[in-house]
């Protein structure tokens, strides 16, 4: 049976998120400012948590209500038969997002959800679930907005967006599903060679790895919420997963990524996490000045992520710095695609290079842009 599902993510993301998800085969129903509605049935929800790049969670409805208080939301929540979902023998954690004059602490409403689906599968099969903070069992996702609350299975658990590769991070690290968001709505596939001078702890580059190779992000987890619901097909999900594994590119069929950074220590960090990811081998990390990164020959791709002087660096330097980004990248003939993103908005006037496109997007509360422009290749000489 097909349900109107939510998968969230950051601001900006949605137009980008509904095309990944439209390539899914799946039908999207409406874009909202940190979220895409989608028809969808359980199990390919479930495919959604496996392949989605630029999602943070799939919410699967459950029960809505109209409440007034914690008495009503209790009530709500008890009525619902969670003995058909949920393992008496498992682990369950409540969180969500509250906003109502009705509580004060959200973590009284999660309390009360709780205590409320504890006290029913007590009463229906004689013992309940555990229940805590951690996010490696089932997740119910509470959403109460004035007097409506909304109750979900949160399928992904901890968020999509973390891959589980990016355990050491540098300064102002990346996060993935904003990297993977950078890269496809510049409209990268990984049919040509990219460049990421500047890599850090390499979150670009990576995600440009797994995009080229055709690898679903999932495949680097081994743990979902719904793999902890009776909901889930394990024969169904297992093949889900084969189908996903058969997909990938092998590493010679790849064009190459080279991501350089001046400081060691980042770049050991960038390795590593490379390594975890198991995209290493795709990945040459080469230690120098961004200036002096070596373009590959071909269409290559050259994506960069600045220091914005917000959270790093000052803003009284930046000028210049960007200034010289923007000289550099005027040499750069390739005949591919540029991106930059920034969260300085009035220091990304100061590249002096001419867009071919520009998004907005979020690097948590930082608004950004993504600047995209064309490496035109160097006019054919006449005789």
């Amino acid at each position: 049976m097909k349900q109107t599902l939510l998968v969230t993510c950051a601001k900006g993301i949605p137009p980008i998120l509904a095309r990944e998800i439209t390539a899914l085969g799946l039908r999207v129903l409406r874009e909202d400012a940190a979220a895409v509605e989608v028809e969808a049935s359980f199990e390919d929800a479930t495919r959604l948590c496996l392949h989605l790049r630029t999602a943070h969670r799939v919410l699967w409805p459950l029960t809505r209500a109209r409440v007034t208080g914690p008495n009503g939301l209790f009530g709500a929540v008890i009525r619902f038969p969670w003995e058909k979902h949920l393992d008496p023998g498992g682990y369950l954690r409540v969180h969500g997002f509250v906003r109502t004059e009705a509580i004060r602490d959200e973590r009284f409403a999660f309390l009360t959800v709780k205590d409320a689906v504890m006290d029913r599968m007590r009463d229906r099969c004689g013992r309940r679930p555990d229940s805590g903070p951690d996010d490696r069992g089932a997740n119910l996702y509470l959403h109460w907005i004035d007097d409506e609350a909304k109750l979900y299975f949160d399928l992904a658990g901890q968020p999509l967006s973390r891959r589980g590769y990016r355990q050491q991070g540098g300064i102002a690290p990346m996060q993935e599903a904003l990297a993977a968001a950078m890269l496809l709505a510049g409209g990268y596939t990984g049919d040509t060679p990219l460049v990421n001078p500047m890599c850090g702890s390499g979150t670009l580059a990576i995600e440009a790895a797994l995009i080229a190779r055709h690898q679903a992000p999932g495949l680097l987890r081994d743990n979902f919420g719904f793999l902890h619901l009776l909901d889930t097909d394990p024969r169904a999900w297992q093949k889900e997963v084969f189908a996903a594994k058969t997909a990938v590119r092998p590493a010679a069929e790849l064009p190459p990524i080279l991501a350089t950074d001046h400081d060691p220590h980042t770049l050991h960090l960038a390795r590593a996490n490379a390594e975890r990811a198991g995209v290493a081998d795709l990945i040459q990390f080469e230690l120098t000045e961004y200036q002096d990164t070596p373009i590959p020959d071909g269409s290559a791709w050259v994506v960069l992520n600045p220091e914005y002087g917000v959270r790093m660096g000052s803003e009284d330097n930046l000028e210049a710095h960007y200034r010289e980004i923007g000289q550099w990248f005027k040499t750069l003939n390739t005949g591919g695609k540029g991106l930059i993103i920034t969260g300085n908005l009035p220091l990304s006037k100061r590249f002096g290079l001419k867009l071919s496109g520009k998004h907005t997007l979020y690097n948590g509360a930082i608004e950004c842009r993504l600047l995209t422009f064309d490496l035109f290749p160097p006019a054919p000489k006449t005789a």
